[in-house]
């Protein structure tokens, strides 16, 4: 047996994979083996593998698979190796020449930690280096772990991955994703802030689909509430919740009763609650009478406030606490409560769903919708306008930060009695733009009549 299993995947990627192998093999550490799983590559992929392998026999092994997907991949590369540990590295990444010694003298030295992971470099398609991605350290600088890291370059212990049974093969996306929730659950993770790893950005790479990926995400989460905490989602009670004031937002009319699409703006959030696993109760709070009568007749239930709780500037958190002093007079107190606002009609179940597992999973008093943002922001300064950003960095090689959308916000019951609507501990879950509008103009309503009757909403 060696000590460390560096298994390489490789689909097509034959222009770096010289590079890859290389620095794999001018590693300062010796106790390793390779394992290269080529996965139905028809590039020059398999020609680069048999030159390498006759001239590092004892080093390079190679399996050969018919593009059954990455994560069959790296089982079978896992399967065909006899490491005590495990790396990953993708065949179009490469790696730092000590990334073997450190990490695995991590491991050798600390017993109670089961993986341990880099930092990294990202580099063009030429291999130049453009930004040095530090991660936050676990425990001192960052204590919840619900993002994975690369997956390329974290070793880990091989009896921690076979307990929680290696990587689910039917997972199309997010196969690394579902790896870090489970093995998180069970082992103790630590990184190295050292750039030990070479992580490639080109026009070819796999993770730039983000509708799929949220889709898969999604149902990551799902299972994995469904394995580890059935009986605790099963216990829970949780209220979904629609504020709908008597507002003339745009055109003179209630905002709530505003025909989109054939059907009133109020429908399509309650429709989509109503729809939702998660939720054992869904209520429209609204003062007016006419809200009620089709909030009813789409299916909710309908709680009354009075009017002084429907004037504009009042917080929504007024309304929440309201909502809840009344429903527990009656006998129900919800554990957490999710606010549903009619102006965001393009969320979907699967989101208000994601939400309440996100805070179960990592244990949130909140959780958000939020949009990815990259975009240039300025603010007022002495002179003019001041850029929010360092450099003017292309698309690509900009840092996302996250919008709040307004389309949901889930809190435990005992931050909205507070009176606030996000608690300390704040998750997040991923919409897209599209999905993300906010109706704050006659554009907007627009935009949302005519991406739902293209069907693109859904």
């Amino acid at each position: 047996m060696v000590k460390v299993s560096v298994i390489i995947t490789a689909h097509n990627y034959g222009r770096y994979l010289r590079e890859c192998l290389n620095s794999v093999l001018r590693q300062t550490f010796d106790d390793y083996e390779i394992v290269v799983v080529d996965d139905g590559s028809t590039d020059e992929t398999p020609q680069i593998l048999e030159e390498y392998v006759k001239k590092y026999p004892e080093k390079i092994k190679v399996v050969r698979l018919n593009g059954l997907g990455l994560p069959t991949a790296c089982n079978h590369g896992i399967k065909a190796s006899c490491g005590e540990y495990i790396i990953r590295l993708d065949a179009d990444d490469f790696f730092d020449e000590n990334i073997l010694l450190i990490e695995s003298t991590i491991l050798d030295k600390n017993p109670d930690i089961d993986l341990v992971y880099p930092d990294y470099y990202e580099v063009d398609a030429d291999g130049n280096i453009k930004h040095y991605k530090r991660l936050m350290r676990v425990n001192d600088e960052v204590k919840l772990l619900h993002r994975s890291p690369l997956a390329a370059g974290a070793m880990f212990r091989r009896r921690c991955y076979d307990e929680i049974g290696g990587y689910n093969e039917s997972l199309k996306y997010q196969e690394d994703y579902d790896f870090w929730l489970r093995f998180t659950s069970r082992f103790k993770v630590y990184n190295v802030n050292l750039p030990l790893l070479y992580y490639r950005r080109h026009g070819a790479n796999m993770s730039k689909n983000f509708k799929g990926r949220m889709e898969a995400r999604r149902v990551v989460k799902e299972e994995f509430v469904k394995k580890h905490l059935k009986e605790k989602l099963e216990n829970l009670k949780v209220l979904g919740l629609i504020p709908a004031r008597r507002e003339s937002r745009l055109n003179g009319e209630s905002i709530a009763l505003t025909e989109v699409a054939g059907k009133p703006l109020i429908a399509y959030t309650i429709e989509e609650a109503l729809k939702s696993k998660n939720l054992d109760r869904v209520v429209v709070s609204t003062e007016d009478e006419e809200i009620a009568r089709v909030a009813r007749r789409y299916g909710a239930e309908v709680l009354m406030r009075p009017e002084e709780l429907a004037r504009r500037g009042v917080p929504v958190e007024n309304v929440v606490k309201y909502t809840l002093e009344k429903l527990e007079r009656e006998g129900y107190e919800p554990d957490i409560v999710v606010l549903l606002h009619v102006v965001s009609p393009l969320k979907k179940r699967h989101h208000i769903d994601e939400a309440v597992n996100t805070m179960l999973i990592f244990d949130m008093d909140s959780v958000i919708s939020v949009t990815p943002d990259i975009k240039f922001h300025w603010k007022p300064g002495m002179y003019g306008l001041v850029p929010l950003f360092e450099k003017r960095l292309l698309k690509d090689d900009r840092e996302t930060l996250y919008l709040e959308n307004g389309a949901i916000y889930a809190s435990k019951s005992d931050v909205w009695k507070s009176g606030r609507a996000v608690g300390n501990k704040v998750g997040h879950i991923l919409m897209s733009e599209d999905e993300s509008i906010h109706i704050d103009s006659e554009y907007d309503l627009w935009l949302v009549e005519q991406l739902i009757k293209s069907g693109r909403h859904g």
